[in-house]
């Protein structure tokens, strides 16, 4: 006799706060059949009505969409100085909680609110969606396999766009944002201390004054004892055609170059063993170029590409959110968990304190 299968029904999801990401969020998971989005919160009435469909339950008041039956999961995507109180209020309602980066603009505020979920019995994540991006993702393969050697630099160059934060935006705001470390950052602190397998001994933070006063400009300088160091440039001072990011990776036989903010493109070469060439191959999906050999070493290079950035950018939304339903369903920890997310906040909130301007 065949087991019987029973379907899941799709979780109920209630969004907050549908700016320019809260709206992306949207169309996002209206795509996936693991979840269906119940009700939005918005106090702009006539923006949530105009993103919304028909069945989609629209409300004013935070405490009024946390009583609504449908709603098993919240979505916090609010200004960062919002995320740990609304989001307690979330767990404390019975609600799981997703929140956008950061968890919290301070370490008391984020502690405050993993206890909350975890006294309510409930789940937490934070929305790092570079985790679950292809080539990220084929990055941390590639060094813990050690394909190209021991991870030993990560350099992070980040020159963004001001275009559309104009100066009253709360972005330049500190007790808002936290500041450009905590509101931006935290998504590539986390993504190194992945790579790196722990967290820093040591943080430095840099800071920019542009001429109009406000601080466009940071950097920081990171330590994980003597194995591997890390530098991080966050500039929002440039017009939007001439963003452009890239992050460098250093090993002890090669580097990897990943470009793009939602990253399009991965270069790696250097040194591997003759018998990690199919795993390499197996890894990319194609075989690498060889150069030629260097002692008992064969010398490489490949590329990969993922050039829909937008579309690889919705599927790592629906990725983490599809872990994250999973995880409620299986009693399992999300793969991204509150830990991950107190980590890279503390790394970002050090390099906050911790700059010289």
């Amino acid at each position: 006799m065949c087991a019987i299968q029973h379907k899941r029904q799709p979780l109920g999801i209630g969004i907050v706060g549908l700016g320019r990401f809260g709206q992306f969020l949207l169309a996002a998971y209206e795509e996936m059949k693991e979840v269906k989005v119940s009700a939005v919160c918005d106090a702009d009435q006539h923006r949530a009505r105009a993103f919304t469909s028909k069945n989609t339950k629209i409300y004013e008041k935070f405490e009024d969409m946390l009583e609504d039956p449908e709603v098993a999961v919240v979505v916090i995507a609010t200004p960062p100085y919002l995320h740990a109180t609304m989001a307690v209020q979330a767990a404390q309602a019975g609600k799981h909680v997703v929140v956008e980066k950061p968890l919290a603009i301070s370490l008391k505020e984020a502690e405050t609110l993993i206890e909350a979920a975890s006294q309510s019995g409930v789940l937490l994540t934070v929305d790092y969606v570079l985790r679950f991006h292809p080539l990220y993702q084929l990055v941390l393969r590639l060094v813990k396999e050690k394909v190209l050697g021991e991870f030993q630099l990560f350099v992070l160059i980040n020159l963004a766009t001001q275009d559309g934060l104009d100066p009253h935006h709360w972005f330049w705001d500190l007790a808002k944002s936290g500041g450009i470390h905590v509101e931006h950052g935290v998504h590539f602190f986390d993504l190194c201390n992945q790579l790196a397998g722990g967290v820093p001994t040591f943080v430095q933070g840099y800071a920019f004054p542009g001429a109009h006063g406000r601080i466009d400009r940071v950097a920081a300088v990171v330590q994980y004892g003597d194995q591997v160091f890390a530098s991080f440039y966050h500039s929002f001072d440039r017009p939007r055609c001439a963003e452009r990011t890239t992050v460098h990776l250093g090993l002890t036989r090669g580097q990897m170059i990943l470009e793009g903010w939602i990253p399009v493109r991965l270069i790696l070469f250097g040194l591997v063993a003759p018998n990690q060439l199919a795993l390499l191959q197996h890894m990319l999906g194609k075989p690498p170029e060889v150069l030629g050999t260097y002692g008992s070493w064969v010398q490489i290079q490949a590329e990969v590409s993922c050039p829909a950035r937008q579309d690889e950018y919705k599927r790592a939304v629906q990725a983490l959110m599809r872990d994250f339903v999973g995880a409620i369903f299986e009693g399992r920890a999300p793969l991204v968990t509150p830990e991950d997310a107190l980590a890279s906040l503390a790394v970002a909130i050090q390099a906050q304190r911790n700059t010289v301007l």
